[in-house]
């Protein structure tokens, strides 16, 4: 009867935890949309992109501000040299991008997981999104 006990408690520590977890994560991509959101943007094809990249889910690894995420921060990163995980150097340009929405794993940034999905985007949606990263870089 003890150990009965002793397992249910532990099934229910476990899902206190992920409950924790998911609440958690919930909480924090919330607020990555926010913050995408809030960025104010003038151009209409931007706008757009801005739009794209919360409705496809970017900025749950992608943040605008410059802050640490998943995935490379968007502020900046058009025109930012990254180094590649086989070590050499790309300067982000719209070739890249689109490589990297298209074809996620092919040349990864280094330092970064290997959890991005490929996207198979319409080119209007491709065009919205490399202006809304133009728009977060100087």
């Amino acid at each position: 009867m003890e150990n009965k006990q002793s397992r249910v408690w532990l099934d229910l520590a476990v899902a206190f935890i992920l409950v924790a977890l998911l609440i958690g994560g919930g909480m924090l991509i919330y607020q990555l949309n926010f913050d995408a959101m809030e960025v104010e943007i003038d151009d209409a094809i931007a706008q757009r992109g801005q739009e794209i990249s919360t409705q496809e889910g970017c900025i749950a690894c992608h943040t605008v501000d410059g802050s640490l995420g998943v995935g490379p921060s968007w502020q900046g990163m058009m025109g930012r040299i990254e180094t590649l995980e086989d070590g050499t150097n790309i300067v982000v340009d719209e070739d890249y991008f689109r490589e990297s929405i298209r074809y996620a794993n092919r040349r990864m940034v280094q330092g970064y997981p290997r959890v991005m999905p490929s996207y198979l985007l319409e080119e209007e949606e491709l065009v919205a999104l490399i202006a809304f990263a133009r728009r977060l870089s100087p």
